[in-house]
Order: structure tokens, then sequence, then C-alpha cells
């Protein structure tokens, strides 16, 4: 487990967000909704990992793990908090979770995602479910069979 001090911690959290504004927004939506990366976020919210030590704990091969936390580091979802020991190998990267807590709700056919980030700022991302209709285009009756034709159809 990687010990770095507070102050390091705390910087790279801080540079993670700032690049994280420079992302587009929905891009980080559709990588939070993924499951795995919310067990890495987890998994790395209280303390900085390693690689090897992040993937027993997610149950992923390694390989995956390097790959998921380096497009995370891209997108500013993870703080890179300096290197730890590795088992033996010499130095490796050891990273922390940028987010703090998030709350999912999903009222009226909107999805709401909040989320609150370790620097205290928070976000909130929203998509409606229902597809409006195309202007001008208007909506048609439905006919219905009377039962004794709905049954023979499927005979």
């Amino acid at each position: 487990m990687f010990a770095g001090n507070e102050l390091q911690v705390e910087t790279a959290v801080h540079n993670a967000l700032r690049t994280m504004r420079g992302v587009e927004r929905t891009q980080i939506a559709r990588f939070l909704i993924d499951p795995v990366v919310l067990y890495i976020l987890a998994a790395t919210s209280k303390r900085c990992l390693t690689v090897s030590e992040l993937a027993p704990v997610v149950n992923l091969p390694a390989a995956t793990c390097y790959k998921l936390i380096y497009q995370m580091d891209k997108l500013g979802l993870v703080a890179f908090c300096g290197n730890g020991r590795s088992n033996g190998r010499g130095k490796a990267a050891a990273y922390t979770s940028v987010l703090k807590e998030m709350h999912l709700d999903m009222k009226n056919s909107v999805i709401v995602l909040r989320v609150t980030w370790k620097n205290g700022t928070a976000d909130e991302y929203r998509r409606d479910l229902v597809p409006l209709p195309a202007e001008g285009c208007a909506l048609g009756t439905v006919d219905t069979l009377p039962a004794e034709a709905d049954g023979a159809a499927f005979e």
C-alpha cells in the first residue's frame, strides 16, 4: 500500500479535478455509470492503491485494471498519488479516487446523477429517457382486434 503524505495526495486530487474540467461532461457521465469504474473508484476512495493491489479487489486481470486506470487518469477521475512499493519489482504507481460520493435517481423518466468530488464541488448530470416526438408528427390511433381474431392470429 502507498503511504504518501496528505499534501501530496490533496495536490494530486486538485490536479486531477482540474484535468476533469477540460473533459466533455457526457464522457465523464458515461464512464461513471460503468459498474467496474464505480468499483475502482470505491476501492480507491479512502487510500491510494497500486494496480497490482487493485486487481484482486475488483477481480479483474492486471492488464484490464491498467487500461481502466489509464483512461480514468486521462479523464481526471483518479489522481496519481506517487510511487509505492510493488512485490519486489521496484516501484509502482499508486492512485486514489477523486469521487467523494455519488447519488443516482430515476424519476418520471429522467435519470439524475449527482456527484460530489473530494474538493467539495458538486456536479449534476441529467438524462431524459422519453424521446420527444418529431415536430408536425401527429400520433395516430391504434386499432384493436376482437378477442376471437386476436386468438386466431397465434394458431
